[in-house]
């Protein structure tokens, strides 16, 4: 049964109710109008897949709709708000709404987009912590892209799918890169690209229709080429899926500064971001610190770890602890992505702190 907790309008109870998708299907298309870029990425509309549904209830009126995600993590669950909606009556209201789902779910995290500027804005207003997640990149334009000799941007093949393969796992990691068989499955689909240099592959670009067909997510794989071949492959892609009339977009990490570089040297600018704001009461996900003595009696005890140093090149190059890996601390986070899974355990050292 739902809690009634007084707060959208003056004395009435308004209710948190669990619904299902089919019910609020009419106001999240109405809030994706809402949108400067009426554009949902691929990871919010999975994740919104596999969120609970809630009404707002006033009465017999459904006057908004949230979208919840739990995450079972050791004995409990992680809850994270991704979508939150009230309608245009109520639309004053998102700090009581906020209030409601507090009481009722105490949800670590919410997720919003910038241009959700009255949800933002009472995130804001309650006080939560905020990082900048996913940025979503929209182009200007089609620019021709600059002539770069022997360079040409081709349909995956098969002749093409081994060398395809090993960048994508060089780019993204094994958990994250799909098998040889699940990217041999793309080619019927048409979904990736060869950038090859004198007929050699060198990086890929990856191509997604969005959700509603407007726009053509584009992403693009090459770790060892510069920036002048990056910018060619992503121009090149754009004049190409234009001509399906569709507009080229991207959703790039926000930590990810040198690819946010080459798709605004492209000719994108920065439509939306995604911002994930943090519950302190709740509980914000933090990062434990132990001891120099704490860490020798796990070395010592035969427990698996990852032993991280963060410390400078030249100070790695010098010396370090036994069994420990070097990750430039500024890339610590994609890195760490890429090389573990989120259930291995991993213990970070720098100057001071362990």
């Amino acid at each position: 049964m739902p809690r009634a907790v007084a707060g959208l309008q003056k004395g009435v109870c308004v209710q948190l109710e669990r619904t299902d998708a089919k019910a609020i299907a009419e106001m999240r298309a109405e809030k994706l109008r809402t949108f400067h870029v009426p554009l949902l990425p691929s990871f919010h509309v999975h994740l919104a897949h596999h969120a609970d549904t809630f009404a707002v209830r006033d009465g017999a009126s459904t006057v908004g709709y949230a979208l919840l995600l739990f995450d079972k993590h050791e004995g409990h669950d992680h809850v994270t708000l991704i979508e939150g909606y009230l309608t245009p009556p109520y639309r004053d209201r998102y700090e009581d709404m906020l209030d409601l789902i507090s009481e009722e779910l105490a949800p670590r995290a919410y997720l919003v987009r910038s241009d959700d500027c009255t949800f933002e804005t009472a995130l804001i207003a309650e006080g939560f912590s905020m990082e900048v997640s996913m940025s979503v990149l929209v182009a200007r334009a089609t620019f021709p892209p600059q002539k770069l000799e022997g360079l040409a941007l081709v349909p995956m093949d098969y002749p093409h799918l081994r060398a395809a393969h090993d960048l994508v796992l060089h780019a993204r990691g094994v958990q994250q890169a799909p098998t040889y068989s699940e990217l041999e499955q793309e080619i019927e689909n048409d979904s990736h690209w060869v950038v090859t240099d004198h007929d050699q592959a060198i990086g890929l670009v990856i191509r997604e229709r969005s959700q509603g067909e407007r726009y053509c997510l584009l992403d693009v794989l090459a770790p060892h080429v510069g920036d002048q071949v990056l910018v060619w492959a992503v121009q090149t892609a754009g004049q190409m899926v234009a001509g399906d009339d569709v507009t080229p977009a991207a959703v790039v990490d926000a930590r990810d500064a040198r690819k946010l570089q080459v798709f605004r040297q492209a000719g994108y600018y920065t439509a939306a971001s995604y911002l994930i704001f943090y519950d302190q009461t709740a509980g914000r996900p933090s990062v434990p610190v132990i001891s120099r003595e704490q860490l020798w009696e796990l070395m010592q005890s035969g427990t698996e770890f990852h032993l991280v140093d963060v410390l400078g090149e030249d100070h790695w190059g010098r010396g370090h602890l036994p069994g420990a890996e070097w990750i430039d601390f500024r890339s610590l986070t994609r890195e760490a992505r890429k090389r573990y899974r989120k259930d291995e355990k991993i213990i970070v050292y720098c100057n001071d702190f362990t």
